[in-house]
């Protein structure tokens, strides 16, 4: 087998796919040409070069791919975006690594492309070999022969992981905008005649009253509190309250707060498993008392969800973007998939006496602190709740002591 002059790769291809370096070949008979890979056929000596050096450098993933989905081709940047080698890839199917829920899309398109011999752009996913999921916007297009008939496709895949995930932060900041705002305005508008009623309220309570009339009295007092506590939950969403922060510990912060529900999961007999990384300290910059707030609210809801000899596991995990993946997943009624994309929206509740602002109130301490929260549950199987935050150097930590 030829070797690459300028990596010494051993290649059968007429050119490096490690490096793009050209590698020249000979053939001893004309069916050994017309049986080398799809590739090399659509390539002549004069692009050839100009071919290599757009392969070799370009950040995309080309690939080119046979009518029935194996690799004959692909760029060297899949070692770099999904940290598989290029020559892994020759002879396997294009459905490996992809996410499950996108392997009946991608057949699919590849069936239409086939059927209409035009090309197709989509979106799909792809798993990293470090477990990671990488969203790629893709466009393809078939090889189409002077007879007409395909004999393979070619496509062209971009990592739009950060795009999306940028766009998605955008429209969340916009949307907690305009519900701080209105919350402000209500807040206002309610507290104004509600601490007049309060006032008179408690004049009354001061004058002799029958055991009945003390009954409705502390009625009222009872739902007025509950009007201050909305009311106070209304100011959360409207206030920016993030702008002084320190270097937190992601594991002391977390027992600090399952500390807080140990009678409550002691009563109803609820096993508390952790999973934390052998790597100390994972530090985090943010307010510790909103991301306080921001995990009570999605523990408190977990337990809530389950009935004795439930468990509760709180696992962290350091991903290779530099960030913590917080997930927090009970063994409780679960949610409907139906309900899922509702949740975190103001009101929207699936408690009997839920007010259903806590989870808008932890969406809006999560992306005030540059993070993302993801709800995926299934019904009468638990939910998982994952929570994404920039980590902080350990460096920066040990400057700052």
């Amino acid at each position: 087998m030829p070797v690459c002059p300028s990596c010494n790769y051993k290649e059968n291809y007429n050119f490096c796919r490690m490096c793009g370096t050209q590698v020249r070949h000979t053939f001893t008979n004309q069916e050994d040409q017309l049986f080398y890979p799809l590739k090399d056929r659509i390539m002549t000596d004069d692009n050839e070069p100009k071919h290599q050096a757009i392969l070799s450098h370009t950040h995309d993933l080309v690939c080119a791919i046979t009518e029935d989905g194996i690799y004959e081709y692909a760029s060297p940047s899949y070692a770099k975006t999904l940290g598989i080698y290029p020559d892994e890839l020759i002879g396997q199917h294009v459905l490996i690594n992809a996410y499950p829920e996108d392997k009946h899309l991608i057949s699919t398109i590849l069936a239409n492309m086939s059927k209409t011999k035009g090309a197709s752009t989509f979106e799909y996913r792809k798993f990293h070999v470090n477990g990671t999921i990488v969203l790629l916007e893709c466009k393809g297009a078939p090889i189409v022969t002077a007879t007409g008939e395909i004999e393979g496709f070619v496509f062209v895949s971009r990592d739009v992981t950060e795009k999306r995930q940028a766009e998605k932060k955008i429209q969340n900041s916009e949307k907690l905008s305009v519900i701080g705002h209105l919350a402000a305005s209500i807040a206002h508008k309610v507290r104004n005649p509600l601490t007049t009623i309060k006032g008179f309220v408690q004049l009354f309570s001061e004058t002799q009253q029958t055991k009945k009339t003390m009954i409705y009295r502390d009625l009222i007092q009872h739902e007025l509190s509950q009007i201050e506590h909305i009311i106070a939950e209304f100011m959360s969403l409207a206030k920016r309250e993030y702008a002084y922060t320190e270097s937190l510990v992601m594991t002391d912060l977390l027992d600090e707060v399952l500390k807080q529900f140990e009678p409550v999961t002691e009563v109803k007999n609820i096993h508390i498993i952790r999973h934390y990384p052998k790597e100390h300290p994972l530090l985090i910059s943010g307010q510790k008392t909103q991301l306080t707030q921001a995990f009570i609210h999605i523990i408190q809801n977990a337990i809530d969800s389950m009935e004795s000899c439930g468990k509760l596991a709180v696992s962290i995990e350091k991903s290779a973007r530099e960030t913590l993946c917080i997930v927090i997943k009970d063994s409780g009624c679960g949610i409907d998939s139906k309900r899922i994309p509702h949740i975190g929206e103001p009101f929207y509740t699936t408690k009997e006496r839920g007010v259903g602002l806590g989870l808008t109130i932890c969406n809006k301490i999560i992306n005030e602190h540059n993070g993302f929260f993801h709800v995926s549950s299934e019904e009468n199987d638990g939910t998982s709740i994952t929570i994404t935050l920039p980590m902080k150097t350990p460096e920066l930590y040990v400057v700052e002591v």
